[in-house]
């Protein structure tokens, strides 16, 4: 149970806890493409590495204007997803795909109303959109549940109290195999264009033909702007019971890794991340990495050189990204990275944190931090400027 309440909660951390400071305009780069591998000796006992794409632009990550302006005409919704996911909420048995609805519960329950009014007006909201949503991803899911996830730390997921949390309404139908699923729903939402110009999207294709591996496609509502969510993913059981050797690539099959070719136009070296995140079972650092460091993420000096930026290298968590700064390419080998253990009065790699309030250098500005709080990860947004020729 723990372990299908972790990776739900990977999930719904892009869903739920995912703030919209997007500071991009339409015009600029948009378009975020990111490979992460997290390596997770505390609960799932695993390696997940999935390749993600996101984006604030409806014409990259397309929708209909009509489904979009259903969801957003009921405010109780904070954002919807598709994904074939085993047990994608909790008692949904394997061998389904869901669509699922998630509200904010305070919204659903109204002033007086308890558990049954939440999930009463759940399901009544979810009937009124699932139509469209399943013409959105040519799909033909039924209705199946409202789960509530109450967020209360004694018992994070008791239902009882309905005070604070996640209420999903859920639909599903049988499982597709993603292979089939990544053809047809990039097909039907992804730009040509961003397809054509390559980048993480042929690694997203390959991972996706792994008979192991999962599609999430979501709908994120934010206050002055939508997010548009595609993922492939793959979990590897049992492979984080030893790591000394960290390779990220070699999880997706590849020994290169390339920008997309959408960037050539602009400086935006923070539109492509790799990232890691280990959570190790006893205290662990990072002992050797075939790479630069990155001490800090201020300025357009700071981001226009490639290497490592660690978000955090305590002893209980490291999270990395590698960033490509005016490079477009980065082999398996320059980010190798070797662990070790730990003593406690060891010095961290870097004693910078992630700067929260942004420093403006000329025209260049980090405009938004988005949290993964699930495993404690972020991803940057640099905004674009097209290059003078």
């Amino acid at each position: 149970m723990m372990k299908s309440v972790f990776l739900l909660g990977i999930m719904m951390s892009l869903l739920v806890f995912t703030p919209f400071a997007f500071g991009q305009d339409l015009q600029k780069a948009t378009w975020l493409e990111n490979a992460s591998v997290v390596y997770d000796q505390i609960v799932s006992k695993s390696v997940i590495a999935s390749i993600t794409f996101q984006t604030s632009s409806n014409t990259e990550i397309q929708f209909s204007d009509q489904l979009l302006e259903k969801i957003s005409s009921y405010p109780e919704i904070r954002n919807v997803f598709f994904t074939n996911k085993d047990e994608c909420v909790m008692g949904i048995a394997s061998g389904k795909q869901c669509i699922m609805i998630n509200f904010d519960i305070n919204a659903l329950k109204g002033t007086e109303g308890g558990i049954n009014t939440v999930q009463a007006n759940g399901k009544i909201m979810g009937d009124k959109v699932i139509s469209e949503l399943n013409d959105a991803f040519g799909i033909n899911t039924k209705f199946h549940s409202v789960y509530i996830q109450s967020l209360t730390a004694e018992n994070p997921m008791a239902a009882e109290s309905a005070t604070s949390g996640t209420v999903t309404a859920t639909y599903t139908m049988p499982k597709q195999d993603t292979r089939v699923l990544f053809s047809n729903l990039s097909e039907r939402l992804i730009h040509q264009y961003l397809i054509d110009s390559q980048g993480y999207f042929p690694v997203a294709k390959q991972l996706a033909n792994d008979q192991d591996s999962e599609i999430s496609i979501g709908i994120v509502m934010g206050e002055d702007k939508t997010l548009y969510v595609f993922k492939v993913s793959r979990e590897y059981e049992g492979a984080s019971d030893e790591i000394t050797r960290i390779n990220p690539l070699g999880y997706f099959g590849i020994d290169k890794l390339e920008r997309s070719k959408y960037f050539e136009a602009y400086f935006v070296p923070l539109n492509s991340i790799v990232q890691v995140v280990i959570l190790p079972e006893s205290p662990s650092k990072i002992e050797s990495l075939n790479t630069n460091i990155l001490q800090r993420l201020d300025s357009v000096r700071d981001v226009s050189q490639n290497g490592w930026f660690f978000v955090s290298d305590s002893h209980d968590k490291i999270d990395a990204r590698y960033i490509f700064g005016t490079t477009t390419t980065v082999t398996g080998d320059e980010l190798v990275m070797e662990l070790g253990s730990r003593d406690m009065n060891d010095e961290n790699i870097t004693e910078n944190n992630m700067p929260l309030d942004n420093e403006n250098d000329s025209q260049y500005v980090i405009l938004a931090v988005i949290v993964i709080a699930a495993i404690g990860a972020a991803l940057f947004y640099l905004k674009g400027y097209k290059r003078n020729h």
